[in-house]
């Protein structure tokens, strides 16, 4: 009895002296990415390879989520969104997302805010409200859902603020009914390009699917400069990295597949790899590359995320039954939907990129050419973090 005494009271210091920003950050990176590379497969085959989403935005508020789960719905979570087994550390990721806001760059706005909206006549536990609040991770607010169009404009107003009036509706009135608590997570980004695409140089051009048959046009834009190249064998595609504002932490990475190779493959192959890993194939030296991608903008409504994350393993929270949230309320709640409407833009000065989750609930060789003429996969990345902000494909060409 003793021995066992003096392990436990030994091992919890070592597990606490280990539970650091700098020991939590690469488990927090490598989560997420998994997580976005799974729900990305899901969302590609969903919307055919033509998409915009947020992946980090449901990360983050399912990471919330669990925080007032027990029992397998908490098993769930823990198990999909890579969460680790001891309580700091996940404390610690929840640190880590309040990072990503950042105005150290005037030429880039990275906005992330969260919400809880909750019915004036569901008791919310003082526990889970203090533990996120102390966190500072998302706020509270106490509306009745009982005037459902009052509801509706709440929750869509916050969400058209947060995403700079990119996301105008989240929800209708309809979308209420029998609702007591609604969670939001919101995130805005804007960049400039570091090396801007000149004007003069965009021109109509033809736009080809993987068969190689000619499915449409796109303004394409042109510019050259030395940028991060690589054909990563890998995932079998060129990958180059276009870098935001001046201090180079945000980035867009556009991964165009090998001749014959399908977008979807692309894809299912980032489960075998990491940013990490593109990032060292990159090298320390930069190559001068030709870069032609499209100018374009699209929307996507994600509304049938309840199914793509049930089909993750997220099951039992969207069971009436079987959901167990009781350190949210002593009422027996559970999740009855889960959305994310997102949007993106991309032209020559740069890219305006917003979403929104609700649960209601260089060388002097001749250059490398990297030309966008058919359908590729794109990321907003936080270089810093090594994290996908935002993802998308691009299958479906017009001329914007």
């Amino acid at each position: 009895m003793e021995l066992k005494v003096l392990l436990i009271f030994g091992f919890i210091p070592s597990i606490l002296c280990q539970c650091t920003i700098e020991t939590a950050t690469p488990q927090f990176s490598r989560a997420v990415f998994d997580f976005t590379v799974d729900l990305m497969t899901r969302i590609a085959e969903e919307k055919e390879n033509h998409f915009v989403a947020s992946t980090l935005s449901p990360w983050a508020l399912l990471s919330c989520m669990s925080l007032g789960a027990t029992d397998t719905t908490l098993a769930e979570l823990r198990d999909v969104l890579q969460l680790h087994g001891h309580s700091c550390f996940n404390n610690k990721f929840l640190e880590i997302v309040k990072t990503i806001n950042s105005d150290a760059d005037p030429d880039v706005v990275v906005e992330r805010s969260s919400i809880i909206f909750s019915d004036k006549n569901l008791p919310i536990k003082n526990s889970f409200r203090n533990t996120l609040q102390r966190k500072g991770v998302t706020d509270f607010q106490v509306i009745s859902f009982d005037n459902a169009d009052l509801a509706a404009q709440v929750v869509n107003d916050y969400v058209n603020q947060a995403t700079h009036q990119t996301i105008e509706e989240m929800v209708t009135p309809a979308d209420l009914d029998g609702i007591v608590l609604v969670m939001i997570d919101a995130i805005f980004f804007k960049g400039t390009w570091q090396t801007p695409f000149a004007r003069e140089e965009t021109e109509v051009s033809a736009f080809y699917n993987e068969a190689g048959v000619q499915t449409g046009d796109v303004n394409l834009m042109f510019s050259m400069g030395s940028f991060n190249y690589r054909e990563v064998d890998l995932i079998s595609a060129r990958v180059v990295e276009l870098p935001y504002g001046t201090d180079g932490r945000y980035v867009a990475l556009f991964m165009l597949p090998y001749d014959n190779v399908p977008l979807y493959t692309v894809i299912e192959k980032l489960k075998d790899i990491t940013l990490t890993t593109i990032y060292k194939l990159f090298g320390s030296e930069k190559v001068t590359v030709q870069v032609q991608i499209p100018k374009f903008n699209m929307s996507s409504n994600l509304n049938n995320l309840r199914e793509l994350l049930m089909d993750m393993g997220l099951r039992t929270m969207f069971d009436s039954s079987q959901a167990r949230f009781s350190k949210i309320s002593s009422y027996e709640l559970f999740v009855s939907d889960f959305i994310q409407k997102a949007y993106i833009e991309v032209n020559e000065e740069g890219t305006t990129a917003s979403a929104a989750s609700e649960a209601s609930f260089a060388s002097r060789s001749l250059p490398y050419k990297f030309t966008a003429n058919k359908p590729f996969i794109y990321m907003i990345i936080d270089k810093q973090l090594e994290i996908p902000l935002f993802v998308g494909a691009y299958s479906k060409p017009s001329v914007y």
